[in-house]
């Protein structure tokens, strides 16, 4: 775990693989005023993360964003029971097999909105997803919606990234696009309120930060639609 914004915000990195690709993913940690912790998107819990954590302050609030990233809850939940987790919307009907404390609503809940806002990105017919924008760092949180992949990736990695459309180019995948197109007026509702946060930032699960340029970066990702 890594330093993002000091005494702020941190992330974690592993790698994943996903149809024979090395995307790799991304974990955020937000360290509320009150010291409790607020995890976005966990990671597999190793020894050392835990212990990292642990230093950190008091896990409270884990968040899973959309029904994808959910693969590591289960060692979370049993590490940190007093922790509240919270399901994207179509997460709670795949696992069963967890109590989550909630669905994530349109809205920040109470526990967090102080902080921390979030909105439900819908026009995608596959999923929807929970955007968060931290409001003291101007850093906005996004998971599936935006990916990217490089120069660093291997061939087979770059040619896919050529033709899903992020190779060097953050972006929703032509995949997601397709069926965003299916609701294109709600998609485009959704952009529009991601816009009227003043982020300067924005994490991705799958590819690089991006720490420059944020807004504009943003708005070419869905130029498109």
């Amino acid at each position: 775990m890594k330093e993002f914004i000091a005494n702020k915000i941190y992330i974690d990195e592993i790698p994943l693989r996903f149809l024979g690709m090395q995307l790799g993913t991304r974990m955020t940690v937000i360290q509320m005023k009150n010291n409790s912790l607020f995890l976005h998107s966990p990671t597999k819990l190793t020894p050392v993360l835990k212990n990292k954590l642990d230093e950190l302050g008091k896990v409270s609030i884990i968040v899973c964003p959309n029904k994808l990233h959910h693969l590591y809850i289960n060692s979370y939940v049993e590490n940190y029971p007093k922790a509240k987790l919270y399901a994207a919307p179509g997460l709670e009907k795949k696992r069963k097999d967890i109590q989550f404390k909630g669905t994530l609503e349109d809205k920040p809940d109470q526990e967090w909105s102080e902080e921390i806002d979030q909105m439900v990105f819908r026009g995608c017919f596959f999923m929807e997803e929970v955007f968060f924008f931290h409001k003291e760092t101007k850093t906005l949180i996004i998971t599936d919606f935006i990916q990217s992949i490089h120069s660093y990736h291997n061939l087979f990695e770059r040619i896919m990234g050529r033709v899903g459309g992020i190779f060097e180019n953050p972006s929703p995948p032509r995949d997601l696009r397709l069926l965003m197109r299916l609701d294109l007026q709600t998609a485009r509702n959704s952009i529009n309120r991601v816009k009227q946060w003043e982020f300067e930032k924005i994490i991705i699960a799958h590819g690089q930060l991006i720490t420059k340029n944020a807004q504009y970066v943003f708005n070419k990702a869905f130029d498109w639609i």
